[in-house]
């Protein structure tokens, strides 16, 4: 599958698992992908980022504060749980649906645009273009027009042309 992609893009998709075990996440999800475009060096996709206000910080704490509304919204309070903080570092998280979904999006991106290689900012798309899912909420929670941000990025890829 990654055959198309660029150095810069395979590289994004080799920093999500090392991004979600350092989370503690058991999985890859799509917000993993999006924090190891925040980390990329300058890819294009980190301007567009900056430009949006989004950086590693930024998006951390727009996950956090979905996932305390999430679990609020279902009456539970992580603060009054003795959870663990991290996984198993040793286990390879697996790529779960929300990632894939990113990285296949990413691929219609770039299909639909007639490009032949998938670059940073098809993945970052990809994760912007997600119908449902935490990225959204949290984006929303952050205060960020996902969808604006996109366009944006699509701006910039026509100019780069």
């Amino acid at each position: 599958m990654f055959n198309r992609f660029v150095k810069e893009a395979r590289e994004i998709a080799a920093r999500a698992p090392t991004v979600a075990r350092g989370l503690g996440s058991p999985t890859v999800e799509a917000e993993h992908l999006l924090l190891a475009l925040t980390e990329a060096p300058d890819t294009g996709t980190k301007e567009a980022l900056a430009d949006a206000g989004l950086n590693w910080q930024v998006v951390r704490e727009a996950l956090d504060q979905e996932n305390e509304r999430s679990l609020a919204a279902v009456g539970i309070s992580p603060a009054a749980f003795d959870l663990p903080a991290v996984a198993d570092a040793a286990t390879r998280p697996e790529w779960a649906t929300s990632a894939k979904l990113a990285l296949e999006r990413s691929l219609k991106v770039a299909a639909a645009r007639r490009d032949s290689r998938i670059e940073p900012t098809h993945i970052l798309l990809g994760v912007l273009r997600a119908p449902v899912g935490t990225v959204p909420r949290a984006l929303e929670v952050a205060g960020i027009d996902r969808l604006a941000v996109a366009r944006r990025v699509e701006k910039g890829m026509d100019c780069a042309r």
